[in-house]
């Protein structure tokens, strides 16, 4: 692949524990780690993709969920054009939160595309928020678009990335 026309930057927001972090190993590294490991602070990957023909270098910041974060995450928002939101399946907590994250992030950003993640379909047996409800929140997001993920699996993750890809070249050419 050739050399990046832009760089944008995403950042990946949602509670903590809900898979941020396997999700961006998933879509950069193509691994799956199964034990939990706590980010501070903030982490980045890079990852090169091709959207309509034009190479653009994806600079994706994860950023830590945990509530005693929430003063450092600020200055990490800043410059972000795309964002996604993800949640657990598995606890509704996290799906209601979601709300909370949008405001944070568009008090210093704006409003930014986006894309809602609900992570962790794999753990069928344990799943609490419905995709209908998932859908539902995503109306609440401003309409953005909707995936089911496993990072473990992999499903859905390489999608969610190639479309909040499209959706920040499309607004960065539109401009």
């Amino acid at each position: 692949m050739s050399q990046a026309k832009y760089i944008f930057k995403i950042v990946v927001l949602g509670d903590g524990a809900v898979g941020k972090t396997s999700l961006i190993k998933r879509y950069t590294e193509e691994k799956f780690q199964s034990d939990y490991i706590l980010t501070i602070g903030a982490n980045f990957a890079v990852k090169n993709i091709e959207v309509d023909g034009v190479v653009v270098k994806l600079q994706i910041w994860d950023l830590a969920g945990q509530p005693q974060f929430k003063e450092v995450r600020g200055s990490f928002y800043r410059g972000a054009v795309g964002a996604m939101y993800v949640y657990d399946v598995c606890r509704v907590e996290s799906y209601n939160n979601l709300l909370n994250w949008k405001a944070e992030l568009t008090k210093i950003c704006g409003e930014i595309p986006g894309v809602l993640l609900a992570n962790k379909i794999d753990l069928v047996d344990y799943r609490k928020v419905t995709p209908e409800m998932g859908a539902e929140l995503a109306e609440r997001l401003g309409g953005v678009p909707y995936f089911e993920t496993s990072a473990a699996t992999g499903v859905g993750v390489a999608e969610a990335f190639q479309k909040i890809a499209e959706l920040v070249y499309k607004a960065a050419t539109q401009k």
